[in-house]
């Protein structure tokens, strides 16, 4: 059995939350062994509740899903957002970002369905449209602040530059997880950021020589 990723259940108490945590956790469980699916009975058995209690909670196997993929969601932000320095130069601190991100999908038994066999689906849209909209924005401010601080060409616009970005990254690494011969973590992360590096024009100023320079120039 392949290990639940580490925060998935948040309340392992008694009682209705109880119930509610052990539901989800088990339709995590199914889905990862179902490949994607799951029936309701299923998780109920596993979550040693009855049916009856997971359709009061969720609604159908659909809202149930749909927890399953916002905690996903939740848990990959967190990840992220939890390696980022600010402090760091923008070059230095967005590939730690991105190292964070693949070094999660790579390490969370789901990842692989969520971002590639589920993506089409119903569930995975209704929510991704809205996160991703506020991803790209998001990424859109943060490439303007690059060349604010003179790493990226002006050249760019931000607000395409974040939709290619965003999109070019899911595209990879769903490709990439399910790929047969997978790139490690490592080298995804390479070749992405030189992906990324690529489309934005960084200036050489922005590059770890050209920071190493500049630093012992300060001294």
């Amino acid at each position: 059995m392949k290990r639940l990723p580490a925060g998935t259940v948040r309340n392992r108490s008694n009682g209705e939350t109880g119930a509610r945590e052990r539901i989800v956790e088990a339709a995590m469980r199914e889905l990862i062994d179902g490949e994607g699916d799951f029936e309701i009975a299923d998780v109920a058995r596993r979550a040693a509740v009855s049916v009856g209690l997971a359709y009061h909670y969720f609604g159908s196997k659909a809202g149930l899903i749909a927890v399953l993929i916002t905690d996903f969601h939740d848990r990959h932000k967190a990840v992220v957002d939890h390696s980022v320095d600010m402090s760091l130069p923008w070059p230095v601190r967005e590939k730690a970002r991105l190292k964070a991100s693949i070094d999660f999908l790579y390490a969370d038994p789901a990842a692989h369905l969520i971002v590639g066999k589920l993506a089409s689906s119903a569930e995975v849209i209704a929510i991704d449209t809205g996160r991703r909209a506020r991803t790209i924005e998001l990424a859109a401010r943060n490439i303007a602040s690059g060349q604010q601080q003179g790493y990226i060409s002006r050249q760019i616009d931000p607000a395409v530059a974040g939709a290619a970005v965003v999109g070019g990254i899911n595209q990879v690494v769903a490709h990439a997880l399910s790929s047969r011969k997978r790139p490690s973590a490592a080298q995804l992360t390479e070749r992405l950021w030189t992906f990324i590096t690529s489309g934005l024009l960084l200036t050489r100023e922005s590059t770890p020589k050209a920071q190493r320079a500049r630093s012992v120039r300060k001294r």
